[in-house]
This record gives C-alpha cells, structure tokens and sequence, in this order.
C-alpha cells in the first residue's frame, strides 16, 4: 500500500511540473536596419500582398512620418533598455549617430505589454512628428533573435479609416550596439 502511494505521489509530481518563468529576456538594445518588410492585407482583402527588399521604398501617406516612406536598408531604428531612436541623419565628427527623432532633450521612451514566458508582447511608443502631431506607435514583437528583431504592426488603413486594413512585418537586422 505504502509503495503504491509513493508510486503514485511521484508519479504525480512529475506529470504536473510545469517550468515557471516571469517573463522572456528581450535584448532590444542595439542599432538594427530595416532590411524586409511585408505588407499584408487583413481586411477586404481588396490588394495583394507586397514584399519589399533591400533598395525598394514604401510609401504610405496615411502613416505617420518617418514611417511613411520607408527606403529599405535605410531605415534605422536604434534601442536602448528604455528608448527608441529612429530616422538616422548621418554621423557627427565624433562617429556618433544623429538621429532625427529620440535625440536629447527629446527621448522617445518605449514600454512593453504582456511579456511572459509564452509571448514576447508589444511595444509601444509615443513621438511627436516633424509636422507636430503627436503619434503613437504599436508593434507586435514577434521574434527577438540575437542579431535580429522582428516587429509586426498593429495594423493601419492604407486608405485612411475606411479603406482596407494592412499589417506590416518589420524584419530588422541589427547592424551596431
């Protein structure tokens, strides 16, 4: 009787051990290039899916500057722990990057939604454009490889609120710390 119910005590604790974590380890730091991206219909499906590669640009006028009109392979995004960086405009005499929109005094901080150990969450940003709207960007992280990043849009209206809905896949490849 007692090793039956050892048997089934250990029995037990295996079959219900479930590895616990509180969240995935995101390393978002660094500089990455846009080197894919992939526009994809979701509603009406009314137009066909483009992939755009290195050299190609993408234009959008409904979406908010820079995003509006991306050149593929270059456009930068650079992440630290807790801000964004995006629109590089060249280097300084110092090699340092100059960027358009995250610089000081205007941080551009990023939080992250619904990280756990199943799913990596969202990012989320707010920025004011150079035509002084204020924007707010949301992005599906899909995969954060160690030398890759790949970001998913929470979808926008190509025809603005009444045309057809689009998802775009950002595939970023990190090119600098």
């Amino acid at each position: 009787m007692k090793k039956t119910l050892l048997l089934i005590l250990v029995t037990n604790l295996f079959i219900s051990c479930e590895k616990y974590t509180v969240g995935t380890n995101l390393t978002l730091s660094g500089k990455y290039s846009l080197s894919l991206l992939d526009v994809t219909s979701v509603d009406q499906n009314t137009s066909r899916d483009s992939l755009y590669r290195p050299g190609t640009v993408y234009v959008n006028h409904n979406l908010p500057h820079p995003f509006d009109s991306l050149v593929i392979n270059r456009f930068y995004m650079h992440f630290t722990y807790s801000e964004v960086r995006f629109t590089q405009d060249g280097v300084n005499q110092g090699g340092t990057d100059i960027w358009q929109y995250g610089s000081s005094p205007d941080e551009i901080f990023y939080d992250i939604y619904s990280n756990n150990s199943y799913n990596n969450g969202t990012i989320q940003f707010s920025y004011t454009t150079r035509d002084g709207s204020y924007r707010t960007m949301t992005f599906i992280i899909e995969d954060d490889g160690l030398e890759s990043l790949q970001l998913k849009s929470a979808g926008s209206w190509s025809k603005g609120k009444f045309g057809e809905k689009q998802v775009m896949t950002f595939v970023l490849t990190r090119v600098g710390s």
